[in-house]
């Protein structure tokens, strides 16, 4: 086949084709589109290779020499068989040749390539559909890389001057907030949380802790290792912060946090008291009222008193007498008092004079007063003012004692004197008492002596006055 070659002039008409400028708008194409142009040629040129290798395959095929139709076979035959004992020359190849007739237009000789079968065909194009489909499915695997390739980045928006401030953190150390869209959560920072408040963010978060349970160990510093510290409000450091808060060092944390900080400190203190002996007293109808005589000498015990003190910020919260050790023994005092006169006329009717004294001579020194205390009503009024233990207790009026003992309550061992006309009065906590239920007494007599026995914390005397059964302020009525 020969082949046409084009002149200058009609490569310069190609060219003038070629450069004609399109009608439509060029539009630039993203990366999945180049992607899917390139597959898609590459297909194509791929099937026309295909179909081109199947054609010249099937025309270099060796077929059956047949013989034409109407031309006496005779000579052929002859000098095939010449050429399978020896090779023809050229002179009997072309002498062969003009027994040829030309055929007629639109005719193949009949030693053409045969028809191609119709097998052949269909597994061909079997062959070519299985080719574009991979081919397909590799067009969509390049699209959809493409399509990630281009698409946009998401941008996070973070305060410049919040992240100067923020350690690095790495890939396992900043996850983002769901609940925040515009924030990281950094597992390097540490957040302290006083009642639910943020206080404030460090990157120190070891020292942090050790500057909160070095606080409560300093705060009971000044005491014995009995004491114990905690904090009254909910504290904790969550290990992780927000990338937009303002980090602090510890130590400034700290003194931030010392201002919304609130620390319950229990301690145990032991004092010894002394425990007055008892007094027994035996009249003598023959003896004046003057006359006393001492059959046993009393002596003092010892005891000694654990109590549980709890303060809050420094201020005394409340104290719990967990248990009392009897260190020594009171010797019981036997006397002999004379009452040949008898007892005066206000104390033997069971009425007072109305006027009352006051009850603890020892001092005048209120350490509490009737009022609102500890959430609840105090009835009376607490005296104390320093080495109490054991003074005497006096009744305030003359009168007739009710009630001389211990029930069990929150008063201890205490007297109460009726003194007739709606008044009485109470005196509590008392070591021990000095006269018994029925008995007549005058004012100013001893009653107690002064202790802190019941619901107290330290040695006192509560006194009360009631009146028609209903307690009143006793400053009203004693000075």
């Amino acid at each position: 086949m020969k082949t046409k070659f084009i002149g200058l002039d009609g490569f310069g008409e190609i060219e003038a084709v070629s450069k004609k400028k399109s009608t439509r708008k060029t539009k630039k194409l993203t990366t999945a589109q180049k992607s899917a142009r390139f597959v898609k040629r590459a297909a194509t040129l791929c099937a026309k290779n295909i179909k081109a290798k199947g054609a010249a395959k099937t025309n270099n095929k060796k077929t059956a020499f047949r013989k034409p139709a109407g031309v006496q076979s005779s000579i052929l035959e002859k000098q095939y068989l010449q050429s399978r004992r020896a090779p023809m020359t050229s002179g009997s190849a072309m002498e062969s040749l003009k027994y040829f007739k030309k055929p007629a237009a639109g005719k193949t000789y009949a030693h053409s390539a045969p028809a191609e079968p119709k097998a052949h065909k269909t597994v061909k194009k079997k062959a070519i559909l299985a080719v574009a489909a991979c081919l397909t499915a590799i067009m969509l695997s390049c699209v959809t890389v493409a399509s990630a390739l281009d698409a946009p980045k998401p941008v996070k928006n973070e305060s410049p001057k919040a992240s100067a401030a923020l350690p690095a953190a790495t890939s396992d150390e900043a996850v983002y907030s769901l609940n925040t869209p515009d924030m990281y959560v950094n597992n390097v920072l540490s957040s302290l949380y006083v009642d639910g408040e943020l206080i404030g963010t460090t990157d120190e978060g070891d020292k942090l802790d050790n500057a909160l349970a070095q606080y409560l160990v300093d705060y009971r510093a000044a005491y014995d290792d009995t004491t114990t510290t905690e904090y009254v409000n909910d504290v904790k450091v969550e290990r992780h912060g927000l990338d937009n808060s303002n980090v602090i060092s510890a130590d400034e944390l700290m003194e931030t946090a010392k201002e919304h900080l609130s620390v319950r400190l229990e301690t145990d203190w032991s004092y010894d008291i002394d425990i007055d002996y008892d007094t027994d007293i035996t009249y003598d109808e023959d003896e004046d009222s003057d006359y006393e005589k001492v059959v046993t000498e009393g002596k003092k015990g010892a005891e000694q008193i654990n109590v549980r003190l709890v303060y809050i910020d420094g201020a005394f919260e409340s104290a719990d007498v967990i248990s009392t050790e009897r260190k020594k023994e009171p010797v019981t005092e036997e006397l002999i008092r004379g009452c040949k006169q008898g007892k005066k006329e206000n104390a033997v009717s069971g009425e007072g004079t109305g006027q009352f004294i006051w009850p603890f001579p020892h001092t005048h020194s209120v350490s509490s007063l009737f009022e609102w205390r500890w959430g609840r009503m105090h009835q009376g009024i607490d005296i104390a003012g320093g080495s109490d233990y054991g003074q005497p207790i006096v009744a305030a009026d003359g009168g007739k004692v009710t009630w001389a003992g211990n029930d069990g309550g929150g008063y201890g061992n205490y007297v109460i004197i009726d003194h007739g006309n709606g008044y009485m009065t109470v005196y509590a906590h008392a070591c021990e008492v000095a006269c018994s239920t029925g008995d007549y007494v005058d004012q100013g007599d001893t009653i107690a002596y002064c202790g802190s026995t019941g619901n107290s914390t330290g040695p006192h005397v509560h006194f009360e006055i009631r009146v028609d059964g209903t307690q009143v302020d006793p400053l009203g009525y004693v000075s």
